[in-house]
């Protein structure tokens, strides 16, 4: 994987298994393997989760993730 792999900015409804994304909190990469909806939120919560018992990044539907593209 290439150090400097393109990026782009999408609303959290847009991330799929698979997906590469930025974990902001931890400034770090997580491969995506799940993907939780919380619909009791205001604006709606989507929680990604990687292969490892503490990879998961939690975003409010206002919010942009940050995925690779082109890896």
């Amino acid at each position: 994987m290439s150090t400097h792999a393109a990026v782009e900015k999408v609303d959290p409804r847009r991330i799929a298994k698979g997906d590469v994304i930025k974990d902001p909190a931890a400034d770090r990469w997580l491969t995506v393997h799940e993907v939780t909806t919380i619909s009791a939120a205001v604006t709606g919560a989507y929680s990604f989760y990687g292969s490892g018992p503490d990879d998961r990044v939690t975003f409010e539907g206002h919010e942009l993730v940050t995925r690779r593209i082109g890896d």
